[in-house]
């Protein structure tokens, strides 16, 4: 960013806004909320009394929380122009993908057309999908083909070229992701001098909390080769870079992988004895991460960024939170589903 009038404004809304965040207390106060006063702040009211199926039910909740996000996004993306406005932009691509991998599975199961179109998310034009064109493509294929028209084009052409070779779901899905995520370092390494150092230490850590579990899952659970988990990764985390990533997929069990990892990350990780364990902590270390970025960063993107890094992770309890309440689930599964760990909230 060049403007210092765009880069106060920014520091300032995104402080303002980071009021919003939600800690683990009042996530823990959202357990026990009735249920209206629960769902009013998210444009949800009401959701409770509609008797709609689980999977209506899934698909209007995810709907609201991410217009709520959206919106938040078009608040921050005011007074920016150029690489600063492009990388938030891309970002938010990531919700789009969500109905990219719909479109795709529901072409691969020939779902009816109807049935794929109401699945879809409702997104800003800036980086919607031309839905009803690939809606009506034959094939993945042609619908990959139709896709490279798009600025979704690096990661159509890559999930092209993966779909012929393979011919199956997962590895298209893998590409699709990893294709993101090299695409959102690209944008961070175009952004001024003064914003792509924090950028990229944030981006680094954002992309550390996906490759260590990728790495675990393709490696333990899918029995993936080396060479294949590699070339699934993103090797441009924060501190798990290409060589040390070359080294871990070598390796063939949780523990040792664990005890290769550089510090903190080592001591961090130690005691934790499931992959679901060693997600959780990462993601703990994201969020305190980000919450730093937020409070402290010099670049006015960075803090912005962050801010939507945070706000995302908050919607998502925030779903499983009513999802489970309106469900009437065990208040122990939606405490897992929503990260919520007792001891920290004190009880």
């Amino acid at each position: 960013m060049s403007s210092i009038t765009s880069q106060t404004y920014l520091k300032t809304r995104a402080s303002v806004m980071s009021g919003q965040l939600i800690d683990d207390r009042a996530f823990e106060s959202l357990l026990r909320a009735p249920l209206p006063l629960l769902e009013e702040p998210f444009g949800l009211q009401g959701i409770s009394d509609r008797e709609l199926s689980e999977t209506e039910l899934n698909r209007t909740i995810e709907r609201g929380l991410i217009n709520q996000l959206m919106n938040e996004l078009s608040i921050l993306l005011r007074p920016l122009n150029g690489t600063a406005r492009d990388i938030l932009i891309y970002w938010s691509r990531k919700f789009e993908l969500y109905n990219l991998k719909a479109l795709i599975r529901g072409k691969l199961n020939n779902l009816p057309y109807d049935q794929i179109r109401e699945s879809l998310h409702i997104l800003p034009a800036l980086i919607s999908l031309p839905h009803e064109t690939l809606l009506r493509t034959e094939n993945v294929p042609e619908l990959l083909r139709q896709l490279e028209q798009t600025p979704y084009e690096a990661i159509a052409r890559q999930a092209r070229q993966v779909f012929e070779e393979k011919n199956e779901s997962f590895s298209l899905d893998a590409t699709i992701d990893h294709r993101y995520y090299i695409g959102l370092l690209k944008h961070a390494r175009s952004c001024s001098s003064e914003d792509q150092a924090p950028l990229l230490q944030l981006i680094g850590d954002l992309i550390d909390r996906q490759n260590l579990p990728w790495l675990l899952r393709y490696r333990l659970n899918y029995q993936l080769s080396p060479s294949e988990t590699y070339y699934l990764l993103i090797p441009s985390g924060h501190y798990l870079h290409a060589d040390l990533l070359k080294r871990l997929v070598n390796m063939e069990q949780m523990a040792q992988i664990l005890e290769a990892l550089p510090a903190p990350l080592d001591s961090r990780l130690a005691d934790a004895s499931t992959i679901m364990a060693v997600e959780l902590a990462m993601t703990e270390d994201l969020i305190a991460q980000s919450r730093k970025c937020l409070r402290f960063s010099p670049s006015a993107i960075t803090r912005a960024l962050a801010y939507l890094m945070l706000r995302e992770m908050d919607l998502r309890r925030v779903f499983a939170i009513i999802q489970g309440r309106v469900l009437k689930l065990d208040e122990q599964l939606i405490r897992q589903a929503a990260d919520i760990n007792p001891e920290v909230a004190g009880v």
